[in-house]
C-alpha cells in the first residue's frame, strides 16, 4: 500500500489545527450556555463568577448583600456603591476573598456577580445568593 504524504502539513501543525478547533468549540458552548441563562432571566456560572438579575434597585441589594453577609457571619471588609453601581468585598473563614458586584439595568432591576477566591466556587457563591435573596 503506498503511502500517502502531505508535504505542506506536519504533525505539529495537525496537532495546532485540532487543538484550536477543539478549544473553539468548548467555548462556543459555554458562551450559548451562558446567552440562554442569562438572557432567559435565569442565574449563570461562568468563568468564576456566579451572575443573575434581581428585580431590585441597587442600594436594596446592596443593604441585602450585607445582611446576608452578616447572617453567613462573613465580615464586610470594602463597600462602596452609588445608585447605579457597588461593590462589596467579604472574606469567608479560609480566608478567601469574596468580591460581590451590583450594576443597575432599570431602576427597579440590577444584575449581580459573585466571586469566591481566585477561581471561584459555584457551591459558596450560590449560597450566598441565596442569604441575599433572604434579606430581599
Amino acid at each position: 500500500m503506498p503511502k500517502i504524504s502531505f508535504p505542506s502539513c506536519n504533525g505539529r501543525m495537525i496537532v495546532m489545527c485540532l487543538l484550536v478547533v477543539c478549544s473553539g468549540l468548548q467555548t462556543s458552548g459555554c458562551l450559548l450556555l451562558l446567552g440562554v441563562g442569562a438572557g432567559a432571566g435565569g442565574t449563570a456560572y461562568f468563568m468564576g463568577k456566579l451572575e443573575t438579575e434581581i428585580d431590585a434597585s441597587v442600594p436594596k441589594i446592596q443593604k441585602a448583600t450585607v445582611a446576608g453577609l452578616g447572617t453567613l457571619r462573613m465580615p464586610v471588609v470594602k463597600e462602596r456603591g452609588d445608585k447605579l453601581t457597588a461593590e462589596i468585598e467579604s472574606k469567608t473563614a479560609d480566608d478567601a476573598t469574596v468580591k460581590i458586584s451590583l450594576s443597575s439595568l432599570t431602576p427597579s432591576r440590577s444584575t449581580i456577580s459573585i466571586r469566591v477566591g481566585l477561581i471561584g466556587n459555584e457551591t459558596r457563591s450560590r449560597q450566598i445568593l441565596d442569604a441575599i435573596r433572604k434579606h430581599l
